[in-house]
């Protein structure tokens, strides 16, 4: 289901409303468990290539929409104006939609003419009604604005939640009586409608006299410093974009995988996504704030404060440390479990397709996805606006050739090569930032923080092992008893390796352990 967030209203949750933001990341994991849980209910019901068609090639047609007419204007929008700005800016937000109907118009064509079409009923409806549903969601940019700069901050969070449950729940009770894409197509209607409808509703009860000239427009009138700053926007978000869910244009655009197998491959993504916004995000999050107030963008750091750079040296070598073990454990165990999860969560089609594979070769990523969050958290709460540039101009070309190697693998290795690119693009990324630590510390320490010693990779390796030989002896009975033992085996080496992992470690990462909060403890220190 679609749970997206600017980049803007993000900032302003973050820096006007902290206790808001946590409410909207909060809100943001639960929809994403809804979505989880409802797709691994709709697996059972909708055939692979369905939710292929649904997940990749509808789904990106609405976000390439959304994306381009809204992130724009949003990052113009919601910055600090005046109130004699308002009749410009609401101006900028009606001229908008044109636009974003003629791109919807040519999206569509492009979907339906001269892209492969899958063997499914109503697949053209689909593709205009996902279309009209992006333009018609830009009729709800007018209160949006309004109520984010009046600081009414959970108003968003009600819009999200009321629109996303409902979709999901249309999605699944006419999957019932259809299992093609026409539950898909009313549950997008229902979002979108919904959406637009709560958010002028909202406004209707929020708004003040004073501010009815907010919406008072005689003529359109767009001053050339907005559109000018609009399209430079729009500029950056092309290129966003196209990083961002470049390997669903790989696959709509090149058809180097079947629909059936887009659909495992979306599946298995978004089970990947729940572990990475889970288990990160909420880490990553607290500890760029920390770094961040612990020290002063752009010092080198013989002008920080000893202590401090002590003290962050320390917690982002414990902080590395503890994502390292996570992935470990996640990549040993991925191998013996991948199987049996899909067979819980999506049935028998899910768990004999190419499923399992995918999931193994997630478990590696979801691991050097842990490491690259840890140190760009310090990179970009430590470096200058110089860095920062030079960063992103260095970025560029790697993400070119991300999109490549994206087109050679899959062709080599199907769904597969995508995780493989993924993988090969977040070890750049980790090269990139660990340098930079590594200079800005002047020294490795830190970074071998990260590293198991040999007693935790000897238990690992051990239970690893355990759980390999119960997967080939137990789960290929395909009984009931088999699937039982062998998750039994599995929990017991897991308590194991917990403890052993814990009996090796010192009493810094213990005590880092026990407060993961960072912003807490230092509030309460001073």
């Amino acid at each position: 289901m679609r749970v997206r967030c600017a980049l803007q209203d993000r900032q302003i949750l973050r820096l006007v409303y902290p206790r808001n933001f946590k409410e909207h990341e909060r809100l943001q994991v639960f929809l994403k468990l809804v979505s989880f849980l409802a797709n691994g209910y709709l697996i059972r019901l909708v055939s692979n290539e369905v939710l292929g068609v649904v997940y990749i090639r509808l789904t990106l047609l609405y976000a390439t929409i959304q994306i381009l007419s809204r992130e724009p204007l949003r990052k113009v929008c919601l910055a600090k104006h005046t109130p004699e700005q308002w009749p410009q800016l609401l101006s900028l937000i009606w001229v908008s939609i044109p636009f974003s109907a003629a791109l919807g118009l040519c999206l569509t064509l492009l979907w339906t003419q001269l892209l492969e079409t899958p063997d499914l009923p109503h697949y053209s409806v689909g593709c205009a009604v996902f279309a009209v549903c992006a333009v018609l969601e830009l009729f709800a940019e007018p209160p949006h604005v309004y109520l984010l700069n009046k600081h009414f901050i959970r108003s968003p969070i009600i819009v999200e939640a009321v629109a996303n449950i409902s979709q999901t729940l249309i999605n699944v009770c006419l999957a019932h009586y259809s299992s093609s894409l026409l539950p898909f197509i009313f549950g997008s209607v229902t979002y979108s409608v919904l959406y637009v409808v709560i958010y002028w509703v909202i406004y209707n009860l929020k708004k003040s006299k004073e501010d009815q000239m907010f919406f008072e427009v005689q003529k359109i009138s767009v001053s050339p410093e907005h559109a000018s700053l609009t399209i430079s926007f729009l500029k950056q978000t092309v290129l966003k974009q196209v990083l961002t869910m470049g390997e669903d244009y790989v696959m709509t655009f090149f058809s180097v995988v079947s629909f059936a197998q887009q659909g495992v491959f979306s599946t298995v993504s978004r089970l990947a996504s729940i572990v990475i916004r889970v288990g990160f995000k909420h880490v990553e999050d607290s500890y760029y704030l920390f770094f961040a107030q612990m020290l002063r963008r752009g010092l080198p750091p013989d002008q920080q404060g000893r202590d401090a750079l002590k003290t962050c040296k320390e917690t982002l070598g414990n902080l590395m440390r503890f994502n390292a073990l996570f992935g470990l454990v996640v990549t040993v165990y991925g191998l013996s479990y991948a199987r049996l999860a899909l067979l819980i969560y999506g049935g028998k089609n899910l768990a004999d397709s190419d499923g399992p594979l995918l999931l193994q070769w997630h478990c590696p990523y979801i691991a050097v996805c842990g490491i690259n969050g840890v140190s760009e958290c310090f990179y970009f709460a430590t470096m200058s606006q110089m860095e920062v540039e030079s960063y992103n101009l260095k970025l560029l070309p790697f993400s070119a050739c991300f999109l490549i190697l994206s087109v050679v693998l899959s062709y080599l290795f199907g769904t597969v090569g995508f995780v493989l690119a993924n993988i090969g693009n977040m070890v750049i990324r980790i090269f990139f930032s660990l340098r930079y630590t590594a200079q800005y510390f002047g020294g490795t320490d830190a970074l071998y923080r990260a590293v198991p010693n040999i007693p935790q990779l000897m238990i690992v390796g051990v239970c690893g092992a355990t759980a390999l030989l119960s997967k080939l002896v137990l789960e290929s009975t395909n009984s009931p008893l088999g699937y039982l033992c062998h998750i039994v085996i599995g929990g017991l080496s897991l308590v194991l390796v917990l403890l052993t992992v814990w009996e090796c470690e010192d009493v810094s990462f213990k005590t880092f352990l026990k407060s993961l909060n960072p912003i807490k403890v230092r509030t309460k220190s001073e």
